[in-house]
């Protein structure tokens, strides 16, 4: 199957391959109501959109999205395996009743960031993000 053009694309698929490219991307709601075609964010809008972000495989935090078309809110990719997969996690574990006992995904969260850390200070100590000095 050839994959699809840019031009033939809907804006929320548009908006999951932007996604699936940088992981993650902050919006205010207002934008999202105008991809749902809608003037107003009210709560039919919202599920609608909460929807349709769900459908392309976008997460977004807060978990509930406000009305408030001015608020911004965390769009990320649930198939971004770097920072996308880190926010999912963290979504996940948000969302977890605090009586389950499982631990999987505390687990999976600790690796994953100890995993970023450590390639931080990898490269803070070859150098890589100290400031340029003339």
């Amino acid at each position: 199957m050839a994959a699809k053009r840019w031009e033939d694309m809907d804006e929320w698929e548009s908006l999951a391959r932007r996604l699936r490219w940088a992981g993650h991307e902050a919006r205010d709601v207002e934008s999202l109501v105008r991809i749902a075609g809608a003037q107003k964010a009210g709560a039919r809008v919202i599920e609608r959109i909460e929807q349709k972000l769900a459908d392309h495989n976008i997460g977004h935090l807060p978990t509930k999205l406000p009305t408030d078309s001015t608020r911004r809110v965390l769009l990320y990719s649930k198939e971004h395996d770097g920072i996308g997969y880190l926010l999912s996690l963290v979504h996940e574990l948000a969302l977890q009743d605090p009586a389950d006992e499982l631990n999987a995904t505390v687990h999976r969260l600790d690796f994953a960031l100890k995993e970023v850390t450590s390639l931080k200070l990898n490269a803070d100590r070859r150098g890589v993000n100290r400031p340029w000095k003339p």
